[in-house]
């Protein structure tokens, strides 16, 4: 399979695999009998999440070598992306690693104790909010540079560099205007814009004729 097509296929699947992450992501903090369930269906979807970062770096990589490393807004917004890639992680492994073992640690805990492991759980969601309002901002200028640096004509192309810069610039400002909350319903709304591009980078970039060694 050529890096085009391999790129392609792993972006389709990484975007599919993050929609149904979002789509099955608990809210709130579990409670009650089902408290178990809920963390253990939140570990779960925070480790797909996670395991899906190689994927679409991968794809990423493969998008950005088929355009060209000698284009500076495609190599630029590769490097944006890359650094995005590890702020998510980070921020899936607060969800998904550390705040079950402060919940566990919450339920089995004696009364002195509760007010400390509160205020730990209070810096997690802290820590999870800035590695994802990091790889929000990050990804989103990727999405703008790749969309710049787009090379061809047609309509495929079109789409991908006006829905590029609309999206990128559109959920940037969102972040930064104060008003884009990152729970489960403000990032699933970030996940299904920064989809839809995706996507469209996917089939130009199957579309695209394989580069030469």
């Amino acid at each position: 399979m050529k890096l085009e097509s391999a790129g392609g296929v792993a972006l389709l699947a990484g975007t599919l695999a993050m929609i149904a992450v979002m789509a099955h992501h608990p809210s709130g903090v579990p409670h009650g009998s089902e408290a178990g369930a809920v963390m253990r269906l939140g570990i779960i979807v925070h480790a797909v999440a996670i395991a899906t970062v190689p994927l679409t770096t991968f794809g990423f990589f493969a998008l950005t070598r088929s355009i060209g490393f000698d284009n500076a807004p495609a190599t630029l917004g590769f490097f944006f992306y890359l650094f995005g890639a590890v702020a998510v992680m980070l921020a899936a492994a607060m969800s998904g690693l550390v705040a079950p073992r402060l919940i566990e640690a919450q339920m089995a805990a004696a009364a002195a104790d509760q007010s400390m492991i509160h205020a730990l759980l209070r810096l997690e969601w802290y820590l999870n909010q800035s590695f994802a309002q990091i790889h929000v901002a990050l990804f989103s200028a990727a999405i703008a540079l790749w969309s710049l640096g787009w090379p061809g004509k047609g309509v495929l192309a079109a789409a991908i560099q006006i829905a590029g810069l609309v999206i990128g610039i559109g959920v940037f400002a969102w972040l930064v205007s104060g008003t884009l909350t990152l729970d489960v319903r403000g990032m699933g709304a970030v996940v299904l814009a920064q989809s839809a591009w995706i996507v469209l980078a996917a089939f130009g970039l199957l579309a695209r004729t394989p580069k030469s060694q």
